[in-house]
């Protein structure tokens, strides 16, 4: 009997380790640290959206605590300086390192909730998630992830590089992004209006995430600007030097809901949603295929702005979504024009502003 047994024994040892080598195998020959990079989409043009007959040319915010100021910093300064490094090769300006907590906030998401897309589990866009974060200016993002895995007979590990894992990304964003994403990130990371960028590093042993959230930042806001209550907005900014405002737009999202994982990973390009009004300065200005708001208030003035109107009437015909306030510039002597400030408002079946409750 103990001879079976032990024939049993060394019989399921056996099978075992055929299994264990088997799987091994197959798992250090599949290809690893693959990067796989999600499509950042083009952002409206107000070239096909100007007006006609042109004869002369408070809502609340939440803020989630992150590692910015943690471990990180020193891969936050790598990163910082292979952006600017690639910009330099074509003749920009660099970005500044921006202290704003987006694309932090978007790599710990990632990492924690194992999805990668530009949305998040609650079903928000980047500048959704960045007005809920305090963000005033316009946001441009780029993702990426790596993968550095291994098995043994007796175990799986990860051996990522962090630094290593960066340089490959960035690399890749900049090198090898027209086959899978029509230079759309090499595109966002040449930009020339950007001027800061808010760096996400979030990894583990064997998985990194890594987001460059780009800031368009020339307005400093006044007082409580961007502003929201009782159906109007209100915006009032001090411009960078050989900056003008251009003109401001208002788009429209469905309301947000929960994404699950598999509607995460399956979901690549991202927008600002649809373009449905443009405000204009008196009634001798219209937007044509959109709806047009007269401002109530419309100055401008060398280096300043404000800009106040009501959009209730807006709200009341497409109901609850997230409308989102485009603050179109100019730059002075150039056909640079460029979204520099957004501001996400969230509507509720009732007609009413809220903050939701996560981001």
């Amino acid at each position: 009997m103990w001879s079976k047994v032990i024939r049993g024994i060394i019989y399921l040892l056996l099978v075992l380790l055929i299994a264990a080598g088997a799987y091994s195998y197959l798992y250090l020959h599949t290809p690893i640290g693959n990067l796989i990079i999600d499509q950042f989409s083009t952002i409206p043009s107000t070239t096909t959206i100007y007006p006609q007959n042109l004869t002369t040319i408070t809502q609340a915010t939440t803020t989630v605590p992150t590692t910015i100021a943690g471990g990180n910093s020193s891969l936050y300064e790598y990163a910082l300086g292979l952006i600017n490094n690639d910009r330099a090769k074509f003749g920009l300006g660099p970005v500044t390192l921006s202290n704003e907590p987006s694309g932090q906030q978007h790599s710990e998401s990632m990492l924690q909730n194992n999805y990668f897309s530009h949305w998040d589990q609650y079903g928000m866009k980047p500048y959704m998630r960045y007005t809920l974060l305090g963000g005033t200016q316009s946001v441009s993002e780029n993702i990426a992830y790596k993968t550095s895995s291994y098995c043994t007979l007796l175990l799986c590990g990860g051996d990522l590089n962090p630094r290593s894992a960066i340089e490959g990304m960035e690399y890749s964003m900049m090198y090898n992004d027209s086959l899978c994403c029509n230079n759309g990130h090499r595109n966002n990371i040449l930009d020339p209006s950007h001027n800061q960028v808010s760096i996400g590093i979030a990894y583990n042993s064997s998985t990194i995430y890594f987001t460059e959230d780009f800031l368009d930042s020339y307005i400093l806001w006044n007082g409580n600007s961007p502003g929201f209550s009782n159906g109007a907005v209100y915006l009032s900014g001090t411009l960078s030097g050989g900056y003008s405002l251009s003109s401001v737009f208002v788009t429209y999202d469905r309301p947000v809901s929960n994404m699950s994982r598999a509607q995460l990973n399956s979901t690549f390009e991202y927008g600002y949603g649809q373009n449905i009004a443009g405000v204009v300065q008196n009634s001798n200005y219209y937007y044509s295929g959109l709806t047009t708001i007269v401002a109530d208030q419309y100055t401008q003035a060398p280096g300043s702005f404000t800009v106040s109107f009501n959009m209730q009437n807006l709200i009341s015909k497409n109901g609850a979504g997230e409308y989102t306030v485009l603050v179109w510039l100019n730059k002075t002597n150039t056909n640079m024009s460029f979204i520099g400030g957004s501001y996400t408002i969230f509507i509720g079946n009732d007609g009413k502003a809220f903050v939701p409750s996560s981001v």
